[in-house]
């Protein structure tokens, strides 16, 4: 997709992405954070990404590990994953889609805004650049940032540390000529042939005609200049929302015992309420892969009864299965994924009408999935028997527990029954009855009641029934 030098382009650059995404899983504790901490690139053997406290102990982005360790020996490294930055910027991606439209990827630290179409929306750049950084200050993630009428000259501005978000070109223009060519995508070897006649700056370049850097330059600097200069527009393919939900967490320290994972994991469940949230969809299932440091990862699957979206409903289940866990080795990272969800049914209801019963069993039945495990949890069904032995099936399943329940003729019967009916020694009241029982010859388990409703001194109301021999029985509570 092709557009003219006349769209207006926000340049987000994410100086310590992986960095960043790695202590803000671990924010609750700041004792370490505070270490010396540091992303290595074993490819090219030098340090990438530093926090604040190892810079102050001397090292520096592009120094080798022998050198960063000579100044500081218990230097925390993590080896650099360009994947972890990618999923990050799809989640911010993600964020920012309830805001603005039109977001491009730059990986591996790169975001892209066209701002040109939302101005009108919200009234220019300045409230809708307001919007966009309270939304990127909840996300935590260090960045720079500005805005320019293409592509390559707003994120050589953003890489720069300009920070100009504005409309005025003749603002954008002085802000752009003082930038370095060295952070530009202009590539290693034509950058030595600018310097070695004396351009090292966006206003040294502009000096130069293009068709004298035509001899000079690659293709792909040349294209790189002619955007720089206005002069082409910008190609870009914008980001489509993901259907599946993967995130990949790297701890700060490996962790042995489940429950410190619990901070951790709160910060994956925000992050995946926020993915469904903007879907507005519900999942009823998640999967977490714990990396164990010795030993393959340990998959665990957590259900709800009901669809949910929120993280304190998704901890609620976690935790308890969580208690049950056991590692064989510390746990380094941790991987969440939702592949399957489902959008959230639009419902009619009136203001005063109540689903908290539905939703408090739905939450119950949820937490005894995870706390027993779904193979001893058991629901009832009703039989189209009228011998009140008989009456319910126990069924091992529970894919029938988001349908409606089917009106029972046996809907007035009590809710408490008795395993076996008891011989009734207590002094009642007859409220109701009788309802005689006469069936089951056909199975060799036939009976002959009459059942009654009664209430004891207590108050309490029973079932009770009468037999042939005139005998009676207790056989249920109503509760």
């Amino acid at each position: 997709m092709q557009f003219d030098t006349r769209s207006l382009w926000i340049y987000l650059h994410f100086t310590r992405l992986q960095l960043n995404v790695i202590e803000h899983s671990q924010i609750s504790d700041p004792k370490v954070i505070s270490e010396p901490r540091a992303i290595y690139e074993v490819k090219h053997n030098q340090l990438v990404q530093i926090n604040a406290a190892a810079q102050a102990r001397g090292i520096q982005i592009g120094m080798g590990l022998a050198s960063a360790s000579l100044l500081y020996p218990d230097l925390a490294l993590h080896e650099y994953r360009p994947e972890v930055e990618n999923n990050t910027l799809e989640h911010l991606a993600n964020a920012l889609y309830l805001l603005t439209s039109d977001i491009v990827l730059a990986p591996p630290q790169g975001l892209i805004l066209r701002a040109q179409n939302m101005l009108s929306l919200y009234g220019g750049i300045k409230p809708y650049w307001q919007v966009i950084q309270q939304c990127l200050s909840k996300q935590g993630y260090e960045y720079q940032s500005a805005a320019a009428f293409s592509i390559q000259a707003a994120k050589l501005m953003a890489k720069h540390g300009t920070g100009v978000i504005t409309e005025e070109r003749s603002t954008i223009n002085d802000a752009l000529q003082i930038c370095a060519l060295s952070l530009s995508d202009i590539e290693l070897k034509d950058l030595e042939k600018l310097k070695r006649i004396g351009i090292h700056s966006m206003a040294e370049l502009n000096r130069v005609p293009l068709s004298e850097l035509a001899n000079r330059l690659s293709r792909v600097s040349l294209d790189v200049v002619s955007e720089l200069r206005g002069q082409a527009p910008s190609r870009v393919s914008f980001f489509k929302p993901l259907s599946q939900y993967d995130d990949y967490i790297e701890l700060l320290y490996d962790i042995s015992l489940a429950d410190k994972l619990r901070p951790v994991i709160i910060h994956a469940l925000n992050k995946l309420s926020d993915f469904l949230y903007v879907r507005n969809a519900r999942c009823l299932q998640i999967h977490i892969d714990f990396y164990q440091r010795e030993h393959a990862p340990l998959p665990v699957t957590f259900d709800s009864a009901m669809p949910i979206y929120r993280s304190a409903d998704w901890l609620s289940i976690i935790e308890l299965k969580l208690e049950q866990l056991s590692f064989q080795s510390p746990v380094y990272a941790l991987k969440l994924r939702c592949h399957r969800h489902e959008v959230a049914e639009l419902t009619h209801d009136d203001f005063f009408a109540s689903k908290s019963t539905h939703v408090a069993a739905m939450s119950l039945l949820s937490r005894l999935m995870s706390k027993l495990g779904e193979h001893k949890i058991c629901g009832l069904k009703f039989v189209e028997d009228f011998r009140p032995e008989q009456g319910t099936l126990t069924s091992a399943h529970l894919n029938t527990v988001h349908e409606k329940s089917e009106q029972s003729i046996f809907a007035d019967r009590p809710g408490l029954l008795l395993r076996q009916p008891q011989p009734l020694d207590k002094k009642v009241k007859v409220l109701k009855g009788p309802e005689r029982i006469v069936c089951g010859w056909w199975d060799d388990n036939s009976i002959s009641r009459d059942y009654y409703i009664g209430q004891s001194e207590q108050g309490q109301q029973i079932w009770m029934f009468k037999t042939p021999e005139q005998q009676w029985y207790l056989h249920g509570y109503f509760v």
